[in-house]
C-alpha cells in the first residue's frame, strides 16, 4: 500500500508520477513516516510564525493599532518569527527533498532544494532584521550592501543609506517559492479537484501564497519604483519613505493574505497526512488506488 500523499506531498514535483517505477532509475523504497510528519509539522508551523509576524507588520504599517520601535515586545516578536517560519520552511524542505531521494523521485528533490533555500534566505532576513522596503529599485536587489551616500541620522553623526543583503533576501527567497510552486501547480494541474483535502488544492494554496506575497507585496512595487536610487535624494533616510516600496502600505494586508494560504497549503498536505490524528485514520488513509489512474501516472 502506497499512500497517495507520499508521492505528491509538497515535493511541488513538476510531474506527479503515482508508481514509483516511473520516478526515476534505480528501485525506489518507502520514505519513514516520522519524515513525513516531522516535514508536516515543519510546514504548518512555518505558515504559523509568518502569518503571526505578517500580522504584526499589518498592524503596525497599515493600521496603525500598534508601534514596532526596535528593541520593544512587538519588533523582537516580528523578528523572531520572521526567521522561525524560515528555518521551518528550511528544515521541512530538507527532509521531503530526503524523500524524494528515498521514492527515487529526482525531479522533487531538486524542486525541494530550491524551496530549503529560500527558506535560508527568509531566515537570514529574520535574523539580520532585513526590510525589503529599503530596496526602493531593482538595482538594489542585485547589487546590495552597497553604500549610495550618507544622509544625516541626527547632528553627531552620520549612517550610510542603502539596503543591505538581508532586506534583499526576502526577494530571493520569495523567487525561490514562486518557481518551485509553478512547477508544483503544473505537477498536479490534472489531478482530481473535486475535494479540498486533495493534492491539487494543496499545492494550489502554497502557489496562491507564494506568488500573492510575490508579485504583490514585493517585486511588484519594487519594479513600479522605476530606477529610482538613494544618491538621486537628498535626504534619502526621509525620502525613501515616499517610494512605494514604503508607502504603500495596504500590501501589508496582502502578506498576510498569502501567507494564510501557504499555511492552508500546509494544514491540508498534514490532514491528509493525518499529523492532526498522530499519523493514525483521518484522511490519510486514502489508498493509492483512489488517484492511481492513467491519467495521474503520466500527470
Amino acid at each position: 500500500l502506497v499512500r497517495h500523499s507520499l508521492v505528491t506531498r509538497p515535493s511541488f514535483a513538476p510531474s506527479a508520477p503515482f508508481r514509483f517505477e516511473t520516478m526515476g532509475v534505480g528501485e525506489a523504497a518507502i520514505p519513514p513516516r516520522s519524515l513525513i510528519l516531522c516535514a508536516d509539522w515543519c510546514n504548518i508551523l512555518a505558515g504559523i510564525t509568518l502569518v503571526i509576524s505578517f500580522t504584526i507588520i499589518m498592524c503596525t504599517f497599515t493600521f496603525k493599532w500598534i508601534e514596532m520601535p526596535p528593541g520593544s515586545t512587538w519588533h523582537t516578536l516580528m523578528q523572531v518569527t520572521m526567521c522561525a517560519e524560515g528555518i521551518f520552511w528550511a528544515l521541512a524542505a530538507g527532509m521531503l527533498a530526503r524523500v524524494n531521494v528515498i521514492v527515487n523521485n529526482a525531479a522533487g528533490a531538486v524542486i525541494q532544494v530550491i524551496i530549503c533555500f529560500g527558506g535560508i534566505f527568509f531566515a537570514i532576513s529574520g535574523y539580520y532584521d532585513g526590510i525589503p522596503g529599503k530596496v526602493i529599485s531593482l538595482g538594489y536587489i542585485f547589487a546590495p550592501g552597497v553604500v549610495v551616500k550618507d544622509c544625516v541620522a541626527g547632528e553627531s553623526w552620520t549612517a550610510p543609506v542603502s539596503a543591505s543583503f538581508a532586506d534583499a533576501c526576502p526577494y530571493y527567497g520569495i523567487t525561490c517559492f514562486m518557481v518551485a510552486t509553478s512547477f508544483g501547480l503544473r505537477g498536479v494541474w490534472e489531478l482530481p479537484k473535486n475535494k479540498l483535502v486533495s493534492p491539487f488544492w494543496a499545492v494550489a494554496c502554497f502557489f496562491i501564497g507564494a506568488w500573492t506575497i510575490g508579485v504583490i507585496s514585493l517585486w511588484g512595487p519594487t519594479i513600479l519604483d522605476g530606477s529610482v536610487s538613494y544618491s538621486q535624494m537628498e535626504n534619502p533616510s526621509i525620502e525613501m519613505y515616499s517610494q512605494k516600496t514604503f508607502a504603500w502600505s495596504w500590501i501589508h494586508i496582502f502578506q498576510v493574505i498569502g501567507a494564510s494560504f501557504l499555511l492552508a497549503g500546509g494544514v491540508i498536505f498534514g490532514m491528509m497526512d493525518s499529523v492532526f490524528t498522530c499519523g493514525m485514520g483521518g484522511n490519510g488513509n486514502t489508498e493509492e488506488s483512489d488517484y492511481d489512474d492513467d491519467s495521474c501516472a503520466s500527470a
